[in-house]
């Protein structure tokens, strides 16, 4: 099934930056990111070279992608616009891109290596230190960082732009994505560890903000959204996943495991008997199986369940049916294909995914 999904990704051309399928109703950088991130995986897993290939192809594209501008200290920083160069400025997409481009950096050498390490500084000092100036010229103000760093919110990072208007409020998805996932996968290539400590106190935020029932709301630019459960469990474990990985803070590790206990339970109660998640096709759905890196992590890092293994068990023999992959839209749908990669190649190889060096 997965070497399936990765001939879907390669048939699309993924490298071109825009996928040759039907549908693009979300033809995006962080989409063609997940599936390059799953080629590479597969690379990893049958060391067959045209994966690697054609996953780098879409990296080397992605650093074209990203655009220029000065931060508020003068220095050069870079962002990428979601879908394109001149979408909106989004640190949640962009947030999964940077850290997918942070996992090809191993196979790259001279100029390549080093045009992705530039890329992905400039975009870390882009959170970091924010832009002097609107950067698309749109009149919504510079900002002085993305990151906060005071109050009961520290370690939050805002949206970037959004509807509009500056947004620095903590926003879930990009705490997650930007500041656990790429800021500790940063810290892992370059051993800045003011990198690490933004991606442990994003991580701090994280946990603080799951609910007593086990669910993470998502806030985004001072309001929850209902609509998006299963996608903010998925995005949120991918960033603690990556802490608890990365990290040698043991008291954080331990409040990782301990917090989590409960949006694992939440996780089981909420499966269906088929093994899924959320209403099919929905776009929560679509990014549902986002969630299996919990428990795979759960399973493999932290201790073996018999609940959680049971609950994985049925969602891969779901996917193992050529029908039920066809109802739910792998290599259809394109948000849905490159989850369902990501969730299968680190039920195979727990880690395999989050590979940096």
């Amino acid at each position: 099934v997965l070497r399936e999904i990765g001939e879907w990704a390669i048939a699309a051309e993924i490298g071109s930056g825009t996928l040759a399928v039907q549908d693009r109703r979300r033809t995006s950088i962080f989409t063609n990111s997940n599936l390059a991130r799953v080629l590479l995986a597969l690379y990893d897993l049958t060391q067959e070279e045209r994966y690697k290939t054609h996953a780098l192809a879409w990296f080397d594209h992605l650093v074209t992608l990203q655009q220029i501008t000065l931060s508020s200290r003068g220095d050069t920083v870079g962002y990428w616009g979601d879908m394109s160069p001149a979408g909106n400025i989004y640190l949640g997409d962009a947030g999964t891109s940077a850290s997918a481009l942070a996992g090809a950096v191993r196979y790259t050498k001279d100029e390549q290596r080093c045009a992705y390490l530039n890329a992905l500084q400039r975009y870390a000092d882009f959170v970091r230190f924010g832009c002097q100036n609107d950067p698309q010229e749109k009149n919504r103000g510079g900002s002085p960082g993305w990151i906060l760093t005071d109050g009961d919110d520290a370690g939050a990072v805002g949206c970037g732009y959004y509807r509009g208007e500056l947004s620095t409020a903590p926003y879930t998805i990009a705490t997650s994505v930007t500041g656990a996932a790429f800021f500790s996968a940063w810290y892992e290539l370059t051993g800045d560890k003011e990198c690490l400590a933004i991606a442990e106190q994003a991580a701090r935020w994280l946990l603080k903000s799951r609910k007593s029932d086990g669910e993470i709301p998502y806030l985004l630019h001072n309001r929850v959204l209902m609509q998006w459960p299963l996608d903010t469990m998925g995005y949120v474990g991918e960033g603690l996943v990556s802490v608890y990985r990365r990290s040698e803070n043991s008291e954080l590790r331990d409040a990782i495991v301990r917090v989590m206990q409960r949006s694992l339970q939440w996780l089981l109660n909420r499966q269906e008997r088929r093994g899924v998640w959320g209403r099919m096709r929905s776009e929560d759905q679509q990014r549902s199986q986002g969630v299996l890196t919990l428990l795979v992590w759960h399973e493999s890092a932290v201790a073996a369940d018999p609940r959680i293994a049971k609950a994985l068990f049925r969602n891969l023999r779901y996917f193992l049916d050529k029908d039920n992959r066809k109802a739910f839209g792998v290599n259809e749908l394109p948000i849905t294909t490159g989850f369902v990669g990501l969730g299968i190649a680190e039920a195979l190889e727990p880690g395999v995914t989050y590979r940096i060096k």
